[in-house]
């Protein structure tokens, strides 16, 4: 197993793309610490169930003494922290007249200000062990735009700078950084979308390999990037959208 004796934060691991993240790590030998503000699906008890080793810690990212008391917490529980995927996030669709300064706020709350309190939490822990991974989930948003998208593309497009100048300050604690670029999947926020075959038609037909990715797809790089096989590749990004943003 890729992860066996690893120990792995994922947040907004409770549903969506989020649970096959914690799932699959689980499988692959890791000790999960499902942070979410609720596990209705119940994953972390799920995992313990079937012989692995899990853990919920409701979590609110947005608050930077939330993301530090993750982290204890981690630390607490299984002694130390080598794995961060920072996949939670928030969506608001509106055109640019209508966004709110609320909307915005919200946004920048937890795609922005969350993901870096819990990239600095988790770096201060792995800077002990002289070792870590840190997975940033940004989105195609962040290197395309889209009407109706404006807020939440300039918050994932904010990942990327955030995880190239973690990465260079990290490095010399043998800590990588490196950031995913989903396309539209078949789970999470385009979950109910996805009741419309219209909806569906439209945006794959725009997806060279004609389908919405799978959390498969979107687990493998997760776990290329929690494994050792990724040790020499720090501050890229990868996209993962069956080629719509090259065309």
């Amino acid at each position: 197993m890729r992860l066996q004796g690893k120990v792995a934060i994922v947040t907004g691991g409770a549903l969506g793309i989020g649970e096959a993240y914690s799932l699959g790590m689980a499988k692959e030998g890791a000790s999960v610490v499902v942070a979410d503000l609720d596990d209705k699906a119940g994953v972390a008890a799920g995992i313990n169930a079937s012989g692995g080793k899990a853990l919920f810690v409701k979590t609110d990212i947005s608050r930077k003494a939330e993301a530090e008391r993750l982290v204890a917490e981690t630390v607490k529980k299984f002694g130390r922290l080598d794995i961060l995927v920072n996949n939670a996030g928030i969506l608001f669709t509106a055109p640019v007249l209508e966004t709110t300064e609320e909307m915005w706020d919200k946004l920048l709350a937890v795609n922005v200000k969350g993901l870096f309190f819990c990239a600095a939490a988790a770096a201060r822990e792995m800077i002990k062990g002289q070792s870590g991974k840190i997975i940033n989930i940004s989105s195609i948003a962040a290197v395309g735009g889209q009407a109706g998208l404006c807020a939440y593309s300039s918050t994932k497009g904010a990942v990327l700078p955030l995880t190239r100048v973690f990465a260079l300050e990290l490095a010399q604690h043998n800590i990588q950084v490196n950031a995913i670029l989903p396309g539209t999947t078949d789970t999470g926020m385009a979950k109910a979308a996805m009741a419309d075959p219209n909806w569906t038609r439209q945006i794959t037909a725009g997806i060279p390999m004609k389908r919405l990715g799978r959390t498969k797809d979107l687990l493998g790089a997760v776990l290329y990037f929690a494994s050792e096989d990724s040790d020499y590749c720090t501050g890229q990004t990868l996209i993962v959208d069956g080629g719509f943003s090259m065309v």
